[in-house]
């Protein structure tokens, strides 16, 4: 569960250690080696669409699907947003006017995905809107890290104007993790607004992604330890999958 309400508008500021450019760059390189060197493609829960405009730069025509509108309300600000299709659409139930060449998906909104049904729709659709040989890449929180990083830890966070906490409540047994996340953020010297936000996430193992992808008609061909081109390990972080349409 997501709602990316006020927090949309901090997301950008929040997310500055997210590199941007080394997972653009790591994207595009996997479609040249798989023939896409243009074209069209979906970024999904694109959030504020940083991630679809550094595509924009690299030469392909984009599109853009998020279930928050006020995620996308910050993404069509943004310089040389006009370029792309923002559409106002949840994951497991997002409709393109046609097909696509390839679709990422970063930073962990499969996981976001809390129902299995859910997830294995949402391939469905992406093996639905693929071309023939087309590529999905996508990445997932491991079961490490929801384990050893996450668990029930509380972190607190500030930066010159918002001040936040987040604490994570890990249900093993159920799979999932439930993020609870207060800010203050600084409106005037002095004056703070304070709002919170609940997320929930789901563990999905290898097993779970690699059944759901192949019965959507997908084939797993890599995985990655982050955006990096190493296997990933026992203490991985971050998986990235590298589906194909055959």
């Amino acid at each position: 569960m997501s709602s990316y309400q006020d927090f949309a508008f901090l997301y950008d500021a929040l997310t500055f250690d997210v590199d941007y450019e080394k997972i653009a760059d790591f994207i595009q390189s996997r479609l040249r080696e798989n023939g896409i060197h243009s074209g069209l493609v979906l970024d999904l829960a694109c959030g504020t669409g940083t991630l679809a405009l550094a595509l924009t730069h690299r030469g392909y025509e984009m599109l853009g699907a998020d279930n928050s509108e006020d995620m996308l309300s910050v993404a069509r600000q943004k310089k040389g947003a006009e370029k792309i299709l923002f559409l106002n659409q949840p994951m497991e139930d997002f409709e393109l006017y046609g097909t696509v060449d390839a679709i990422v998906c970063v930073l962990d909104s499969i996981n976001y995905v809390t129902d299995p049904k859910a997830m294995a729709k949402t391939f469905a659709l992406c093996a639905n809107y693929l071309n023939p040989d087309g590529v999905l890449i996508f990445d997932v929180n491991s079961e490490y890290k929801f384990t050893h990083v996450l668990g029930n830890e509380t972190y607190a966070y500030e930066t010159d104007s918002i001040y936040y906490v987040w604490q994570n409540e890990y249900e093993p047994e159920n799979q999932l993790c439930h993020l609870y996340l207060t800010f203050f953020e600084e409106k005037e010297e002095g004056v703070y607004h304070r709002f919170d936000e609940e997320h929930t996430q789901r563990v999905y193992t290898d097993e779970m992604l690699c059944k759901a992808l192949s019965k959507a008609g997908l084939t797993v061909v890599a995985r990655y330890d982050d955006y990096t081109k190493k296997a990933p390990n026992s203490t991985t972080e971050r998986i990235v999958y590298e589906a194909k349409k055959l």
